[in-house]
């Protein structure tokens, strides 16, 4: 009896807890990357009857930032060959895709399919588009078309 008294005393006296702790690692293996990200759509309007262009008085440009993690990436734009939305019967026109950047990139109205070396960081794009109806004029109703922002 004797005995079982001295472990509960014993027991009861350890209140103790032992405690551990171990250190748990986070690493991270990052590559260089670009993503474009776009801001805002651009507005065209009519610049006499056979432009429409976004530097017109009323237009405005779209708005794109492009991100880099890393050195060696470059901007560019594609101008779109045609509409993807125009009235029937509107004609063929020429595109003329322009665009500047502030941020990691800064540069000055240079012609969309220039490349431009990019900064590491955040590079705002403001990108200008002008269509050239070819031998017709811009007819009432709804137009769109895209030009294609491109980081390699």
């Amino acid at each position: 009896m004797k005995y079982i008294y001295s472990c509960v005393l014993l027991l009861l006296g350890s209140s103790q807890s032992l405690g551990a702790q171990s250190d748990l690692p986070f690493r991270a293996n990052l590559e260089e990357s670009c993503t474009i990200e776009i801001r805002s759509d651009g507005l065209l309007v009519r610049d006499g009857l056979d432009v429409l262009d976004s530097e017109a008085a009323g237009g405005s440009a779209g708005v794109a930032t492009i991100y880099t993690t890393g050195a060696g990436f470059q901007a560019s734009l594609k101008a779109p060959e045609t509409f993807t939305t125009a009235p029937t019967g509107t004609g063929a026109a020429t595109f003329r895709a322009t665009y500047s950047s502030t941020g990691a990139t800064s540069t000055a109205k240079v012609p969309g399919a220039t490349l431009t070396s990019l900064g590491v960081g955040a590079s705002n794009l403001s990108v200008d588009l002008r269509a050239v109806a070819d031998n017709a004029i811009f007819q009432k109703g709804a137009y769109e078309a895209f030009v294609t922002v491109t980081c390699e």
